[in-house]
């Protein structure tokens, strides 16, 4: 059945028109537009995201040569700290240094026992008994000059004695024993567990 708006008033035809054009603008906004500001707001969102990232990357890029500058220095770093805390034992270079400190002191190494390692987070405790026998002014001086090994060598558990019958010129009149104890970094693990010795 169809309505003649001819033969109604013009207000009628108004009322219709805009009845019609809510109805019209509703189904658009909801089945058309609504989709498309959606789709535009993620755009915009994945857009806003990207430029932000873009922009981090232009950041990393300026530092670039920054963070090269430091990465050398850390590498310079760790070669320092590798000499001072070697990545293995060095069991024949720390007995000649000891060997050439007591003989420079006119000592007599009477015991030098590496013992076993004490595993700690990131190195290794290495323990190593020495007994000498020398005078006490010597034994100041060989303690000086462990001091500027360049590897990390501490002395604990310090006995010092006098020895009876040392006391004419030249003879030893002390004998001192203590624990020297030396440290490994454990970043060769997978090489030592492949036949190597830490």
């Amino acid at each position: 059945m169809a309505i003649d708006l001819n033969e109604k008033p013009w207000y009628v035809a108004l009322i219709v028109g805009v009845v019609l054009g809510i109805i019209l603008f509703w189904v658009m906004n909801s089945y058309v537009f609504k989709p498309i500001r959606e789709e535009i707001a993620s755009l915009e969102e994945n857009i806003s995201k990207l430029e932000r990232e873009i922009e981090k990357g232009r950041a990393a890029k300026r530092d670039l040569p920054k963070l090269e500058e430091e990465i050398r220095n850390l590498e310079l770093e760790l070669d320092r700290l590798r000499r001072i805390l070697p990545t293995r034992r060095e069991t024949d270079t720390l007995l000649k240094k000891l060997k050439q400190l007591t003989e420079i002191g006119h000592f007599e190494l009477v015991r030098f026992t590496p013992q076993g390692f004490i595993d700690r987070d990131f190195f290794l405790e290495w323990p190593i008994k020495v007994q000498l026998r020398g005078t006490y002014h010597e034994l100041g001086m060989f303690f000086d000059r462990l001091s500027r090994f360049s590897r990390i060598i501490n002395v604990s558990d310090l006995h010092v004695r006098a020895i009876r019958g040392g006391k004419k010129r030249g003879s030893y009149t002390i004998s001192a024993s203590f624990t020297q104890q030396t440290f490994i970094y454990k970043e060769d693990q997978n090489t030592q567990g492949q036949g190597g010795q830490p």
